[in-house]
């Protein structure tokens, strides 16, 4: 990604002030792990994988019997009929109650295979916050170094302010000793005006860099985030592309998130393919209950029922599929279409790698020519600037050959400073995609 800035002018002072006023200096990766814990985003995503924990512990308790008591009264009134044809009333009292267990005991294999694709998805989930992490990342530091660049230049063009007031206080004095026409001091206090209008700009740029990367990091108080110095020194890339391109489709969150699908989408298969095949649940009933007709005499006592109808019952259910509206096939097609996506998806994935890594060492290389040609380029302005200075000095050129100079010279060190730092970005992105590090 490319930085785009303006050539800026904030005074030393100004950026010294900001600099104490902050509460202390963020290094690069503390602002990585910041935004990691406070991210809303991130946030969001660790919620989203405590959810799949919970469904893979919920998968797993399935594998245990359930237990339940359970308590009935009711009464009946009115008239009845007998076995023996007799009509007469029946007013009776009833109660029941006991425990009672179901257990599975067989049904193809299709709760374990459930369990093993809900621990999958945990690390589905897991890879997904992966890559809302690289993402988060990525961002952070290209605000990171959008800020310290903004700095760079805000020194680099200093000089050029504090050489422009120098160049007025003089103008000023030799107008008036006679020595320079009062055009010269026009000019220069033209010069210091521009310089001002710079300075202005430079203040709303770094702070809008600031205010941007606070609010990616979820700071409330920008002015509280202040960046620490870090090196941007530029280095040879460690890895060739062909090798770039190798461990990053072997490590990439995405690439594994996808595989994690693929095998999740296999186990669909099998617990589909269960539902052809019989279920055998086993279930277990204790417990008692109580009569009383409320037309005659002589029922039992209510406690003495209770212990004398005790019983106990076992049983075996077995259920067997024989039509289900050709629910099972049509799953099945339907996950094998899935399977054939997450094929497709893959060989995307994979050419998205492969074209994102030969950018980024397209763009390192391109940046590192114009970081080389833009050193050239300031190494010869600062050579006019040398003798431009000279020749005013001795009366030999005009204080536009000046200004000129300086402008042609606060460029040329603009232009590299950010071909540097978009190299530098680069360089960090390709180090960051590859090795998940700094």
């Amino acid at each position: 990604m490319r930085f785009r800035i303006c050539v800026c002018l904030p005074a030393l002072i100004w950026v010294m002030s900001l600099t104490a006023s902050a509460q202390e200096k963020w290094s690069l990766s503390r602002c990585i792990e910041y935004a990691y814990e406070n991210n809303l985003e991130v946030m969001s995503s660790k919620v989203n994988n405590g959810v799949k924990v919970v469904e893979l512990k919920m998968a797993r308790n399935e594998r245990l019997p359930d237990l339940n008591s359970y308590m009935n009264m009711y009464s009946k009134f009115g008239q009845a009929q007998d076995v023996f044809g007799t009509t007469r009333r029946n007013d009776n009292l009833n109660a029941e109650a006991g425990f009672s267990s179901d257990v599975l005991i067989y049904n193809h294999s299709k709760l374990r295979n459930e369990v093993k694709r809900a621990d999958l998805l945990v690390e589905v989930s897991e890879e997904e916050l992966a890559s809302i992490k690289r993402n988060i990342a990525m961002k952070v530091i290209e605000g990171y170094l959008s800020i310290q660049l903004n700095k760079e230049i805000a020194r680099a063009v200093d000089s050029s302010a504090f050489y422009a007031n120098l160049q007025y206080e003089k103008a000023v004095k030799t107008t008036e000793a006679g020595t320079t026409a009062l055009t010269v001091q026009y000019e220069a206090q033209a010069n210091l005006a521009r310089e001002k209008q710079k300075l202005q700009k430079a203040k709303q740029d770094i702070e809008r860099a600031r205010i941007s990367l606070a609010q990616l990091l979820q700071i409330d108080n920008s002015r509280a985030l202040d960046v620490a110095e870090e090196s941007s020194e530029l280095s040879a890339l460690s890895q060739t592309l062909t090798e770039a391109v190798d461990k990053t489709t072997a490590t990439h969150p995405e690439m594994k998130r996808l595989s994690l699908l693929r095998q999740a989408a296999e186990l669909d298969h099998k617990i589909i393919r269960a539902g052809l095949y019989p279920t055998v649940k086993g279930s277990a009933l204790v417990g008692s209950l109580y009569f009383n007709s409320l037309v005659s005499s002589g029922d039992m006592l209510f406690f003495d029922q209770m212990k004398n109808n005790f019983a106990q019952q076992v049983a075996v259910t077995v259920s067997i599929p024989i039509f289900n509206k050709g629910r099972v096939k049509n799953q099945i097609a339907k996950n094998n279409l899935a399977l054939k996506q997450n094929a497709i998806d893959v060989l995307q994935r994979q050419a998205t790698i492969k074209q994102e890594i030969e950018k980024m060492y397209f763009d390192y290389q391109a940046y590192m020519d114009q970081f080389n040609a833009a050193q050239d380029v300031l190494n010869s302005a600062r050579t006019a600037l040398s003798f431009t200075s000279k020749s005013f000095d001795a009366g030999k050129s005009s204080i536009y050959d000046l200004n000129v100079s300086r402008s042609n010279y606060l460029t040329a060190e603009s232009e590299m400073l950010q071909a540097k730092y978009n190299g530098l970005f680069v360089s960090k992105m390709i180090r960051f995609y590859i090795e998940q590090r700094l």
